[in-house]
């Protein structure tokens, strides 16, 4: 049987091909995928503990579990610099156009210099307030009393997460593919698989697995849910 890659459809060879664990890797895109939905088995591997990454705490209070995640990372101050010249050029332009309009001299050039760039102002707001996400929010995850619970802040995003622990079946980590002209960039979810098979998001746009698998493990330990396959998880 020839394994294809799920991503490029690249053919896989043996040597990126782990039999015991169903897992294959693409050596073109860099893809790792599971092929055991293809072949109709199981895992029988039980996957080793992984080590909490940098930026997360993690608190056990008895029946409840507390995960922290801090969203900053170093890139963060790339997109910084890049704001403060995106906004500077922006406040510059309004400014003009504003004492224009304010001088008595108003005309329609003044108008169009306010209304040419909204697209470009759209976008600074939207970059210049997820730069400040990056650096002052966290993520709670919490496990307590019957009940998982996904916040974000201080600054809001949406995202937030609440359900009955009675109602989880499984957790498992998906990968996202986003490709540019620079190559492909990824990034993991945490997803929760519900008794009635609904599949519900949990985290998203993580950026290195072992984050994504590091909660999955946490939570599933904490519950005592016994790590089984899920078609389209990612596994290492």
């Amino acid at each position: 049987m020839q394994l294809a890659c799920k991503s490029c459809t690249k053919p896989i060879p043996a040597a990126d091909v782990n039999l015991d664990r169903g897992i294959a890797k693409c050596q073109g895109c860099h893809a790792v995928f599971s092929f055991l939905d293809d072949v109709g088995g199981k895992s029988p591997v039980v996957r080793p503990q992984v080590p909490m990454p940098k930026r997360f705490v993690v608190d056990h209070w008895g029946p409840e579990l507390s995960i922290t995640h801090r969203w900053y990372s170093h890139g963060l101050w790339i997109l910084l610099i890049f704001c403060v010249i995106w906004d500077g050029f922006l406040f510059a332009w309004y400014s003009a156009a504003i004492a224009g309009l304010m001088s008595g001299q108003a005309n329609g050039g003044f108008w169009i210099m306010l209304i040419f760039p909204v697209l470009h102002l759209a976008v600074g707001v939207g970059l210049t307030y997820g730069t400040l996400c990056g650096f002052l929010n966290k993520t709670w995850i919490r496990v307590s009393v019957g009940e998982l619970s996904v916040r974000h802040g201080p600054l809001p995003t949406g995202g937030n997460r609440q359900l009955f622990t009675a109602d989880l079946k499984q957790l498992f980590c998906t990968e996202k593919i986003i490709r540019g002209k620079h190559g492909p960039r990824y990034s993991y979810n945490v997803e929760a698989l519900l008794q009635g098979g609904t599949k519900l998001k949990l985290l998203s746009n993580l950026q290195d697995l072992d984050q994504a698998l590091f909660v999955e493990q946490q939570i599933e330990q904490h519950l005592r849910i016994a790590d089984e396959r899920v078609p389209g998880e990612v596994r290492v």
